[in-house]
């Protein structure tokens, strides 16, 4: 029982979200074994640096989560585990975050401890701040992809359209935020004071939400419309062309995330539900072998 509480603690789903961590490497096509060894290094770091986090999110979460319609079924809030059990967890998963780190660039360690530092401000603080916290969280799965290639020695700095591949996952990601907080406000539309636990968001929020977030995967689409067009790309793969294929796909998976937000049917966080929700895994496959075939 021990055990299962510290993997539920752990939040080990939600580590699907670091393999963004390996975005640098498929963008160079750098596939040598030791990019792939200090990309994967890099990933175990973030995993064990992001679960502590997670951590001291639900020990300050607690009774927030407690009138949660989900979150009070965690191992904190439902009392299965203690908090001193989890400042511990915490200790351990940190220094064990450091010492991986220690074996990587140490632009990788200033990028990891940036991730901790706005992980922490964001559970501590801006989460409760309108539009700061959707803005932050955005700017953490950003930090996964800079992380990534600093780990792997900076090898964006040489591909000249590496600001489109930035500003497309700044947008993308800020839709995806938007997409989990309209999620949550349509789950509680029913209800009398329409407010979310521990947030700043009321449900008169939610077109307001659905509209950017629909404004943001949009311009993360035209962006990555111009990137598909740059010389990088046209000089980098065989085929070309066929990444154009790309972007329907990925229109048609933004659209339909939004709509399931809008329906509350997106109960946790989007990347998350992506790798679980059978039409999404298809639409990454698409993109797999689309990717694929140009090279």
């Amino acid at each position: 029982m021990l055990w299962r509480n510290i993997v539920s603690a752990l939040r080990v789903p939600q580590w699907s979200k670091n393999l963004l961590i390996f975005a640098p490497v498929s963008v160079t096509r750098s596939f040598d074994a030791q990019t792939v060894f200090d990309a994967a290094t890099a990933f175990v770091a973030f995993c064990l640096a992001a679960s502590a986090t997670y951590v001291v999110n639900d020990l300050v979460d607690r009774e927030a989560d407690r009138n949660h319609h989900h979150k009070r079924y965690r191992v904190f809030a439902s009392g299965q585990m203690s908090p001193p059990a989890g400042f511990a967890l915490i200790a351990a998963l940190g220094m064990a975050a450091a010492l991986l780190a220690t074996r990587l660039p140490w632009q990788f360690g200033v990028a990891l401890l940036l991730y901790v530092a706005g992980s922490l401000a964001y559970s501590l603080v801006l989460k409760r701040m309108l539009a700061i916290d959707v803005v932050t969280i955005a700017c953490l799965y950003v930090l996964r992809i800079v992380a990534g290639d600093e780990a792997i020695g900076a090898q964006f700095d040489g591909i000249d359209s590496s600001n489109w591949i930035l500003g497309f996952c700044c947008l993308f990601f800020l839709s995806l935020a938007l997409v989990k907080r309209c999620s949550d406000l349509s789950a509680i539309r029913a209800e009398v004071d329409g407010r979310m636990a521990g947030r700043s968001y009321r449900t008169e929020d939610f077109p307001v939400l659905m509209a950017f977030s629909a404004a943001s995967a949009m311009a993360s689409i035209a962006i990555l419309m111009r990137y598909i067009d740059s010389k990088t790309v046209t000089e980098s793969y065989r085929n070309p062309d066929t990444l154009w294929l790309v972007v329907p796909v990925i229109v048609f998976w933004l659209l339909r995330m939004i709509l399931l937000a809008n329906r509350g049917k997106i109960r946790e966080d989007p990347v998350v539900f992506t790798f679980k929700d059978r039409k999404s895994q298809i639409c990454t496959l698409a993109v797999a072998l689309i990717a694929f075939a140009a090279v």
